[in-house]
């Protein structure tokens, strides 16, 4: 009797889960269609901020590397020829001290005059000689280009000195750029496994031609010149401070502080400079329906930015702008006309 009751037995299981399966795949719960889709990293809720009152610092850091100084030029001021040097090749001077003569020589007409029998006489005249003194550019090592007895013309460059002084060098993004409107004639060095942090003077901001040399196989050699887009930042070392070319340098360059001021997240403002837009929410119960209002700014750290008019502290605004859910593309290292936008150096949004 066992041998049937056990296999009967196992066939009911087998046809329960059966048509529990069927049930399941072809019959879902009713109740499951009530349930909205989320997409996964999709926040459905609109997320909002609170303008606060705090400190905010803009200071941008700059990677670069320590440089040698190029070395300047000694120009001739005079169509001559070279007389005499008034220092040796490799001499150490200091800025405004001679470092060569140069010498015109003009043969002048001779005089002609009558004797007393009418005779004409020739009486030579010396010749015009003018000179002229090259006076070091600045302080350091002198090269010279020419050699003695050489001519010369105005503008050739007859001597180099090499100031034997260092400076550090770096490129920032256009962002960067929109940071430093106001920057100071100041920065602080850091230089990787050198000497602790020091302050440099002298700092210069501005955009350079580059220029590249390519060869090809024939021979010929072929210069291209950029458009004069990279932006160079460059600050003097201290002569007091021991560096060395190649070294990685941060240039920190403090744009500015304010205290106690209206802040809110860069996220929150279209435009980044001057003037933007953010969204503030009058109603509570829906931030959907926020409305777009007018602001004036200033400094940012990168990720808040002060706004110095149209808000106040306690406002309640959109943490991110409308419709800009997905990053934007552009002109690696540019920002847009009116500010919206800028682009890192792979052409993505700086958000």
């Amino acid at each position: 009797m066992k041998r049937y009751v056990l296999p009967t037995i196992k066939i009911l299981i087998a046809l329960i889960v059966a048509v529990a399966l069927v049930k399941i795949a072809f019959f879902p719960d009713s109740n499951d269609g009530t349930t909205a889709e989320i997409e996964p990293g999709i926040d459905s809720s609109t997320q909002t901020t609170v303008v606060t009152a705090g400190d905010i610092t803009n200071t941008v850091d700059v990677k670069g590397q320590v440089v040698e100084d190029a070395a300047v030029e000694a120009q001739a001021t005079l169509n001559g020829v070279v007389d005499s040097f008034a220092v040796g090749k490799g001499a150490t001077v200091t800025q405004g001290e001679p470092l060569l003569y140069l010498k015109l020589v003009e043969p002048q007409e001779p005089t002609v005059s009558t004797d007393e029998e009418g005779n004409p006489i020739q009486t030579p005249v010396e010749d015009k000689v003018t000179w002229s003194t090259v006076y070091a550019p600045t302080s350091g090592v002198v090269s010279f280009n020419v050699i003695q007895d050489q001519e010369t013309s105005v503008g050739m460059v007859v001597a180099t000195v090499s100031p034997g002084t260092y400076s550090a060098k770096g490129t920032i993004t256009a962002d960067q750029q929109y940071r430093l409107t106001n920057a100071p004639s100041s920065a602080t060095l850091t230089v990787e496994g050198g000497p602790a942090p020091f302050e440099c003077t002298g700092l210069k901001i501005g955009t350079r031609e580059t220029t590249s040399t390519t060869t090809s196989e024939t021979g010929q050699v072929t210069t291209t010149t950029g458009d004069g887009t990279t932006v160079e930042v460059r600050c003097p070392v201290p002569s007091d401070q021991q560096v060395f070319p190649g070294l990685s340098v941060t240039i920190g360059i403090d744009a500015g502080s304010a205290t106690d001021t209206l802040i809110v997240p860069v996220t929150a403002v279209e435009g980044t400079v001057t003037k933007g837009n953010v969204w503030v929410v009058t109603d509570p119960a829906d931030p959907d329906a926020a409305e777009k209002r007018e602001v004036t700014l200033g400094i940012t750290d990168g990720e808040s930015v002060q706004v110095t008019d149209g808000l106040a502290e306690g406002d309640e605004i959109l943490l991110f702008v409308p419709n800009k859910d997905i990053a934007r593309t552009g002109e690696p290292n540019t920002c847009e006309p009116d500010g919206s936008a800028c682009y890192d150096e792979n052409g993505e949004e700086i958000l």
